[in-house]
């Protein structure tokens, strides 16, 4: 993919709420694989010509400031010698949202996702381009007169075939909260969702409930489960299900056994040298032989 697609894609994975500008370059800064080029004031404005250049894309005035996205990393505080997520930083549900959710109803436009300002943000497309696609103000003149207010939303097409995928029928219909769960778990890109934080923090459901918007999902091959088990302050486990776009999905469990395996051997090491016993070469060859062979 090359540098004006993958910032075609971050804005669709933002889903129907669209994406301001400076979080579109926290993205770019955090997307993996690395984004190609230096994200520079000549590079920032090469990408915003290319956005006002772009038919599905369009520009909308929200009616306050937005707050920039929060990253995280849910993998960084992974025990390796259990697999679980430590409580060392916030868990995902307590942290700072700046998409709360809006289900948009059924429309004749066919426009689906969660948008909290969708009737009152203004469409500034014509403020921004000509009719020939031009730009109608330069990075620094949008910028200025709009700031944070100013978001890019991808069409409604392209934003489904970002999330369902190229081997998956673009005609395929599904309901407004199961679209929602789809935009959610895509807006998460490799972090994805978890099923717990949908229906009890976002979506305010029963865990029934979400098990059949996420069950319509699964049937259509648009996203991925994993387990996912967090280890609370007080010793408790919480069990969870990762939900993640087919494009994000990584085999956790090969990756959890390589970080036990690295536990291990590390323990193992650090044992034979207090007591002076052989080296642990032998045992880190067969380690890491169980590990390719998964």
């Amino acid at each position: 993919m090359d540098a004006l697609s993958i910032v075609v894609d971050e804005v669709a994975l933002e889903g129907l709420d669209g994406i301001t500008l400076p979080s579109l370059w926290i993205r770019l800064e955090d997307r993996e694989p690395k984004f190609p080029l230096k994200l520079d004031n000549c590079t920032k404005g090469f990408i915003w010509r290319s956005l006002v250049n772009n038919a599905d894309l369009s520009f909308h005035e929200l009616p306050e400031e937005r707050e920039d996205i929060e990253l995280f990393d849910r993998f960084k505080d992974i025990d390796p010698e259990t697999g679980f997520e430590t409580q060392k930083q916030k868990f995902s549900h307590d942290r700072r949202d700046v998409y709360p959710l809006h289900v948009i109803p059924e429309n004749q436009d066919g426009i689906q996702g969660s948008c909290v300002f969708f009737k009152e943000r203004k469409n500034v497309t014509k403020q921004i381009r000509s009719k020939s696609f031009a730009p109608l103000v330069n990075l620094e003149e949008a910028q200025e007169r709009y700031g944070r207010k100013l978001v890019v939303v991808a069409s409604q097409a392209l934003r489904f075939r970002t999330l369902i995928g190229s081997n998956n029928d673009p005609e395929s219909k599904i309901s407004n909260d199961s679209y929602c769960v789809l935009e959610r778990v895509g807006r998460g890109r490799w972090q994805g969702e978890l099923q717990s934080d949908l229906h009890g923090s976002l979506f305010k459901i029963d865990a029934r409930k979400m098990h059949y918007l996420r069950k319509c999902l699964v049937k259509h091959e648009l996203i991925t489960m994993q387990s996912y088990v967090r280890r609370l302050k007080t010793g408790q486990q919480q069990h969870s299900i990762l939900l993640l776009l087919k494009r994000f999905h990584v085999n956790r469990s090969v990756w959890f056994r390589f970080c036990f395996s690295a536990y291990l051997v590390n323990s193992y090491k650090f044992s034979n040298f207090r007591h002076n016993k052989i080296p642990a070469e032998d045992f880190t060859s067969i380690t890491t032989r169980s590990i390719k062979q998964g």
